[in-house]
């Protein structure tokens, strides 16, 4: 038979030893059981699902991190989309897997084994390229480790075996089967999924290989390095996981990891394309909101990353970076080369608050009820019912003899509805005198004069502040806020949101994280930490 003829048969054998693979992995003893931690039975374990598909991100940075092959832009144009649910692109429960799917990670599959150096790839993962049974299974289970993040079981490699034979008795060489027992791993759910083993009743601690990976892509986004997998046998430990922290946090992809935390945080993926009404705002240009979200990494960066300063600063710094164009726009001068700008005499301006990325919520009209809901929800950690049936929730216009402060404040005190907006709105009028393109003035387009005071509630209740400046500091200074920093970023640790008032482990989890964040010094390095030793992030909870 030509090998026209049997490469499509061969392609079929890979995907075939795949789904054996997928058999495999479903049995729930991957990797053999672990030990049951009876100190934390029925606290804090996490009880999502044991499987996580890899993002488009992680994916490819997967595939980089083992195989040097960069696939992110083929795969961005092949792969659907992940789908942003509760905030973050990295939600379990949201990242399904369509036919769509299967068929491009089949065809990406075929190219990446293309690409590769497939005979060096034997050598590396083995150190021979014979038709030998050690050879093959030598060989199968070092690549099939590195692309698991954990050593596979036995069935999984003899799944794996019979594409050698098949490729040795129709004459072709070993760099050939070796090709096509890596299509099957990249399409095999235990490369697709970061899969974790079924468990018994109670908190079970996850093993050091899962605990390896749960590390990898919460603060990179991609896989396990090997002094990692090295170190897996140790990672029962704090200050062994503490240890890999802050080698890990010194590492490049920490850094981009952390910025994509915090695009899907603060939901900077809005800015990329913003529009404004061009009667309403001539001089609006789409470029300036990509400015408005890269001063918002770049700000974040500098003080999380490269200064490790308390992530409170984040609310009242005064600093930013701007490029020249939004420096123009903002009306900022004394730009330094590097694009920072001191904010000391501009009381108006400092912090997350006063940035363009939150500025331009609520709109052309710049409404209180968008960008209160948006602080209570990703400040505050609050949330709110969606409204009873059969209310109006269509905003009221805006004229002159009715200025937008005048319909907020009488909204808050109707006793039918200022139950909820009491919780949103006061707190916007911080930030009242930001137009909806970030600027900051005094007037409305009608002359009406604009406030900045307001309240804000916080865990001692309501707090009166009369400048957004005031307002920023409140923030910076609240447990609260920082309460919610912790729980937004296990969020993106666990793949799944958080619901306190609703299970039991999460109000533990919560409470945990918590605890050691605020009993620290509040750095971005300190809440990686607390997350990290968590019992959550260690202990998954068995079935009942």
């Amino acid at each position: 038979m030509s090998k026209a003829r049997t490469r499509p048969i061969r392609r079929w054998s890979a995907l075939v030893a795949a789904v054996a693979i997928a058999g495999s992995a479903c049995v729930g003893d991957i990797g053999g059981p672990a030990p049951v931690d009876t100190a934390n039975q029925g606290l804090c374990g996490d009880d999502a699902p044991f499987v996580r598909r890899l993002t488009l991100d992680a994916y490819a940075a997967t595939i980089d991190a083992v195989l040097g092959v960069d696939i992110r832009d083929r795969a961005a144009a092949a792969l659907p989309t992940d789908l942003r649910a509760d905030g973050f692109s990295n939600t379990a429960n949201a990242l399904i897997v369509t036919l769509d799917h299967v068929e491009s990670y089949a065809a990406l599959a075929e190219v990446v084994a293309s690409e590769v150096n497939l005979a060096a790839l034997a050598q590396t993962h083995g150190g021979c390229d014979t038709f030998t049974a050690d050879c093959e299974r030598r060989v199968t289970t070092s690549l099939a480790t590195a692309l698991f993040r954990h050593p596979p079981d036995a069935e999984e490699v003899d799944a794996l075996l019979p594409l050698f034979e098949d490729v040795r008795t129709e004459g072709d060489e070993f760099s050939v089967a070796v090709g096509l027992v890596l299509e099957a791993l990249l399409q095999s759910p235990r490369f697709l999924y970061r899969i974790e083993k079924e468990r018994g009743e109670g908190s079970v601690a996850l093993d050091g290989f899962e605990v390896a990976s749960r590390l990898s892509y919460f603060l990179w986004g991609a896989p396990p390095d090997e002094p990692l997998l090295a170190a897996a046998d140790q990672l029962h430990d704090d200050a062994a996981i503490e240890a890999q922290v802050d080698r890990m946090l010194n590492d490049p992809r920490a850094r981009a990891n952390a910025q994509r935390f915090l695009v899907d945080w603060l939901d900077l993926h809005r800015l990329d394309n913003l529009q404004r009404d061009a009667a309403l705002f001539p001089d609006w240009d789409p470029s300036l909101g990509v400015d408005m979200k890269a001063e918002t990494v770049a700000f974040f960066t500098h003080l999380a990353l490269d200064e490790n300063r308390p992530l409170a600063e984040l609310f009242n710094a005064q600093l930013t970076f701007v490029t020249p164009e939004l420096a123009t726009h903002y009306g900022f001068e004394g730009v330094g080369d590097d694009g920072r700008v001191a904010l000391t005499d501009l009381p108006e301006r400092g912090g997350l608050l006063t940035q363009g990325a939150v500025t331009t919520l609520g709109g052309n009209t710049s409404s209180m009820v968008g960008r209160g809901l948006y602080i209570l929800e990703n400040i505050l950690c609050g949330h709110l019912a969606d409204p009873p049936p059969g209310v109006d929730t269509t905003p009221p216009e805006i004229t002159e003899e009715t200025p937008q402060r005048q319909l907020s404040e009488e909204r808050v005190d109707n006793p039918a509805c200022g139950g909820c907006h009491v919780q949103i709105e006061p707190v916007a009028w911080g930030i009242e005198r930001f137009d909806a393109t970030g600027r900051h003035t005094t007037e409305d387009r009608f002359g009406n004069a604009l406030a900045q005071d307001g309240t804000v509630v916080l865990e001692h209740g309501q707090v009166d502040f009369a400048s957004i400046a005031e307002l920023g500091d409140l923030l910076a200074s609240s447990d609260r806020v920082r309460a919610c920093m912790g729980r937004k970023s296990t969020q993106f640790a666990l793949g799944r949101p958080l619901h306190p008032n609703e299970r039991p482990s999460d109000q533990c989890t919560d409470d945990e994280v918590t605890e050691r964040f605020l009993a620290s010094r509040g750095t971005y390095r300190d809440l990686m930490v607390a997350i990290a030793l968590s019992t959550s992030f260690r202990h998954v909870e068995g079935q009942k």
